[in-house]
C-alpha cells in the first residue's frame, strides 16, 4: 500500500463547492497516474453529506484519497484573507529533481519540500520558489502570478509547479497568460498576486 494520499482543497461558500468539477477532473488524473482506484460516486456521496452539514458560511475542504480507495472528507472554517498579502522568496532554489518530479505535478500528501520553505514569519503569507535556472514556479501553497509589462503572467508548467485549478481558471477567463518569470524580473514587477482555488486571487506584495 502506498504510503501517501491525493490531496484536493476547495472552498465550500454558502453550500455550493467552488470549481469542484475541475478539482475532480485532477484528482482523477493523479489517481489513474498512481494507479490509485477512483469511485466518483463514492466521492460525490462524501461531499454531498458535508456540504449538508455545512450549508451555511465559508469552509476548507480537504478531500483525501487513499490508495485503496478510501476518501477521507474534512472541513474547516474559512476565514477571511487580509490583503495585500506578504510573500517572500525562498533561500534556496527547489532542486529540479523536485520541482518536475511527481509531488510537484501532481497534489499529494508529500509535502515535505514544500513544508520546509514555508514562512517561519507570522506577517509572511507564503513563500515564493524558484527552480535551478531562476525561473519562478509557485508558493508552497498556490501559483504565483506578476503584473509585467503592463499583463498579469504565471510560470508555465514546464518551469516545475502544480497546476492549480484557480490558476487555470485565471488562464481560460484572460485575466492570466503564461510566461517565464525569472528571478532577474522580480525587480520591475508591477504588482503581484497569490492564486489558488480556496482563497481565489490575492493582491501581494514581495518583500525585498
Amino acid at each position: 500500500m502506498a504510503d501517501f494520499d491525493i490531496l484536493e482543497t476547495l472552498a465550500l461558500r454558502g453550500g455550493a463547492f467552488m470549481h469542484l468539477p475541475l478539482h475532480l477532473a485532477r484528482m482523477q488524473a493523479a489517481a489513474r497516474h498512481f494507479a490509485y482506484p477512483w469511485a466518483e460516486s463514492r466521492i460525490a456521496q462524501a461531499l454531498a453529506l458535508l456540504r449538508g452539514q455545512h450549508a451555511q458560511g465559508d469552509w476548507r475542504i480537504r478531500l483525501a484519497l487513499a490508495s485503496d480507495g478510501h476518501v477521507a472528507p474534512e472541513a474547516h472554517p474559512l476565514a477571511p484573507t487580509t490583503t495585500p498579502v506578504r510573500l517572500q522568496l525562498a533561500r534556496e532554489p527547489l532542486a529540479d529533481a523536485v520541482a518536475h518530479g511527481d509531488w510537484v505535478r501532481f497534489k499529494t500528501s508529500r509535502r515535505e519540500h514544500y513544508t520546509d520553505l514555508q514562512p517561519t514569519d507570522a506577517s509572511v503569507f507564503d513563500t515564493v520558489l524558484f527552480n535551478e535556472d531562476g525561473e519562478l514556479t509557485e508558493t508552497t501553497r498556490g501559483n504565483i502570478a506578476a503584473l509585467l509589462d503592463g499583463r498579469w503572467v504565471t510560470p508555465p508548467l514546464h518551469c516545475g509547479l502544480l497546476p492549480g485549478v484557480g490558476r487555470q481558471v485565471h488562464i481560460q477567463q484572460g485575466r492570466l497568460a503564461e510566461q517565464v518569470i525569472r528571478l532577474d524580473d522580480a525587480p520591475r514587477a508591477q504588482g503581484w498576486a497569490f492564486v489558488n482555488s480556496l482563497r481565489g486571487w490575492l493582491d501581494a506584495q514581495l518583500a525585498g
